[in-house]
């Protein structure tokens, strides 16, 4: 059996100018946003050359960067330096707050998950980094339309989410109720989503112990949830209260109704009396057990964040800011194109 290959210098072009020379020159002005940018061609690296080409060598990260930055003329002067970029570069994801959705069935026992786009990868709520100028609730809805392909918009209530910090960094899922369990979802985006499914809360892992252990599909498949667990118990208290909070709006407005019509058959009574039987009194309502029936404080919201931007979270020191020159990058893979016979030019 041949031995797996690392992708030749056409591939690595080939990625090089559909993720990082064809964005806006916005995108090229710092490490933190390249960092993405090559972030994302190694995931279509890894889901789709490689399903193309079973030859090519899986690659890590660090290795699939240090490769770029070598071929890229604009980049490789800081080849030497991708152990201490992909460092910074996660660190600063972790100080970049998150936003999300947790998408109920209408019975609010099932919320939605998605799995990571490799067979293999974990399931987690539907979630993404909020971008610079957005607003907690409008990157939720962004994100979840871009991982599903729901607008949640008209459905979202900004006052019901859930909120953590995980690892530093704040987290924010918005719940969303009433979401057919038949709805059709498809990702806007390539090469991240791989799968939804909707799993009974009551299932999914509520501690760090549970959230360690093996869970298994009916048909014997394995499942791993991402940050799962830190959610679950205030989702749980969150939906508790809204059934208490549903089933007395159907008690009062049961109420009223009753009310309304004892007044008009008393009217009826004063204006014509007449002997009538005894009636069968309304049936009482189901007695809430105790346990149902104790008020549960919603949790404290953390104090108004104010939105962190991928300039201004960075951790440590400084970056290296610099400005990408997609020109000269073009002329020189051109060049190689044409040096070999290549019959498609670069479009700029």
């Amino acid at each position: 059996m041949a031995a797996y290959k690392l992708p030749d210098d056409a591939l690595l072009d080939d990625l090089t100018t559909r993720f990082i020379l064809n964005v806006p020159a916005e995108e090229l002005a710092s490490f933190e946003k390249l960092m993405f940018l090559v972030e994302q061609a190694h995931w279509f690296y890894l889901d789709f050359c490689r399903d193309n080409d079973p030859l090519l060598r899986s690659l890590g990260l660090k290795e699939f960067t240090s490769l770029l930055f070598r071929r890229c003329p604009g980049l490789s002067p800081y080849a030497h330096m991708c152990t201490d970029i992909l460092a910074r570069f996660a660190a600063f994801k972790q100080g970049v707050p998150v936003m999300g959705g947790v998408l109920l069935d209408p019975s609010m026992k099932k919320c939605l998950l998605v799995r990571g786009f490799a067979a293999h990868a974990a399931w987690g709520f539907p979630r993404g980094k909020l971008a610079k100028g957005e607003s907690d609730h409008v990157c939720a809805v962004r994100e979840v339309r871009e991982e599903t392909g729901l607008e949640i918009a008209a459905k979202l209530v900004p006052e019901h989410f859930i909120e953590v910090h995980i690892k530093e960094q704040r987290t924010k899922l918005f719940i969303v109720t009433d979401v057919p369990e038949t709805t059709a979802f498809a990702p806007l985006v390539r090469g991240e989503i791989g799968g939804f499914a909707w799993h009974l809360i009551s299932d999914l892992p509520a501690t760090r112990e549970s959230s360690m252990l093996v869970y298994h599909t009916a048909e014997g498949g394995r499942l791993r949830f991402h940050n799962v667990w830190q959610y679950i118990k205030q989702l749980k208290h969150w939906i508790k209260r809204q059934r208490r909070s549903q089933r007395e709006a159907s008690s009062a407005a049961s109420t009223a109704v009753t009310a309304s019509a004892a007044t008009k058959n008393g009217q009826a009574k004063q204006k014509q009396p007449v002997s009538v039987s005894a009636r069968t009194a309304p049936a009482e309502l189901p007695a809430v057990p105790l346990a149902e029936a104790e008020a549960v404080q919603p949790p404290t919201p953390a104090a108004t964040t104010e939105i962190v931007s991928a300039t201004s979270a960075q951790p440590g020191q400084p970056w290296l800011h610099f400005q990408l020159d997609r020109t000269s990058i073009m002329s020189s893979l051109e060049a190689a194109l044409a040096a070999s016979a290549a019959p498609t030019a670069l479009v700029r």
